[in-house]
């Protein structure tokens, strides 16, 4: 295609990929992939599924072939598809593309996912947007969130999040007022606890625990309660702005007392899906729809020097779990197991893996090897894709029926 990446090999044509597209419904090439698709939902009888990794291992089995025409299959039979090529060192998948020269999984990944300024409107920029670019950037800095009506800071150290405080909190919410009003402190004590957080910095909870006000139990569910409080009118902030002021490293050397696991309360306060303006927009950005119905394409976007360590992210993780909010089907196209690690890695992170074996090309002892190192992640195998095979010819079935007869 006209403007591509140039260290990107275009080997084969995106017609010959997608060559179910010019065969009738009811050819045995038609029916074979109609097959494959029924195999795979035999596997999950008992739950369901949203995404696979198919993989083969070397190169030239057809395993690209397979994702392609696979995912036709479902999108024929009504399932909103999308293609994801994370062959990261020679992406034929993105053949598919229909706009050339846009950012697609690598830049997402690597640029867009690692914008963020300084200061901002809440509006295009949300708490989550803010709370999972800092994640991904690892930064150690508050974040101030202020509107007309409330004011939060939101404390980071190397991208998790660790504390957050809700500044103009009402007075009868406050801390040490429910604490007094609980019985478990008096008035004198709250007093004393109060300047000795102004003089050195230190937490009231941490405080009131190391002089022994109040029991660490106690002061767990006080806390938690504060830190929901707080998460609560954050997720609120539909308007106003933020700013990020850097902090060091040396400021969270300072005591202090964190019960809870702020990143999982927030997870469990999401009601329905977080409102991601900012990372929803460059997602749908690089997701390009196809000339068939239902079925999409991420495509590869520029090769990176370190594919295994973009696709172990952590960026990457959370992509998968935005998109399977999404679509029916995620089907994924990864480099070969055996000259890279990148299938090993995805794998884990995929309700199941295909793997393509093209008859006569690899030795079967290549791909029970293969396949072996796939088990190893402790990924769901679901099958082997025997490719280019003539059953007619004595042997090809016998060598290859262990893996392909009982489904591992």
């Amino acid at each position: 295609m006209k403007g591509r990446d140039p260290t990107v090999k275009k080997d084969n044509s995106a017609t010959d990929l997608l060559f179910l597209d010019r065969y009738p419904a009811k050819s045995r090439f038609a029916e074979a992939y109609r097959n494959l698709r029924t195999s795979i939902q035999f596997s999950f009888l008992d739950s369901t599924y949203q995404s696979l990794l198919v993989t083969s291992a070397e190169p030239q089995e057809g395993k690209t072939t397979t994702v392609a025409n696979l995912c036709y299959t479902m999108a024929k039979a009504g399932k909103k598809v999308l293609m994801i090529d994370a062959d990261l060192r020679k992406p034929r998948l993105s053949h598919l593309e229909t706009e050339p020269n846009r950012e697609g999984l690598t830049g997402l990944l690597a640029a867009k996912f690692n914008l963020l300024s300084n200061s901002g409107s809440l509006e295009e920029m949300s708490f989550s947007d803010l709370l999972w670019l800092i994640r991904f950037q690892r930064k150690s800095c508050i974040a101030h969130l202020k509107n007309q009506d409330h004011a939060i800071d939101v404390y980071f150290k190397k991208g998790r999040l660790t504390d957050i405080i809700w500044l103009n909190r009402p007075a009868e919410k406050k801390l040490a007022h429910q604490l007094i009003a609980d019985n478990l402190l008096d008035a004198e004590k709250a007093r004393q606890v109060m300047r000795r957080e102004r003089n050195t910095g230190q937490k009231l909870g941490f405080i009131l625990i190391k002089l022994g006000l109040i029991k660490e139990a106690q002061m767990e569910n006080y806390l938690t309660i504060h830190m929901m409080e707080s998460l609560r009118i954050a997720l609120g902030l539909k308007s106003g702005t933020y700013n990020l002021e850097p902090i060091a490293d040396s400021y969270y050397e300072r005591p202090a007392y964190y019960p809870a696991d702020l990143l999982q309360l927030y997870k469990q306060m999401i009601v329905g899906e977080e409102d991601l303006p900012y990372l929803q927009k460059e997602i749908y950005s690089v997701i390009q729809s196809t000339e068939v119905d239902n079925l999409n394409l991420i495509p590869a976007g520029p090769l990176p020097p370190n594919p295994s360590e973009l696709l172990g992210s952590r960026r990457l993780s959370f992509l998968l779990s935005f998109l399977k909010r999404r679509f029916d089907r995620i089907i994924i196209d990864s480099a070969p197991v055996i000259p890279a690690s990148d299938a090993l890695i995805l794998a884990p992170q995929t309700d199941g893996v295909v793997f393509v074996v093209k008859g006569g090309k690899v030795k079967r002892e290549f791909a029970a090897k293969a396949v072996d190192q796939i088990k190893m992640t402790k990924a769901n195998v679901l099958g082997v894709v025997l490719n280019h095979i003539d059953f007619r010819q004595d042997g090809y079935y016998k060598n290859y029926s262990s893996y392909y007869g009982d489904g591992n």
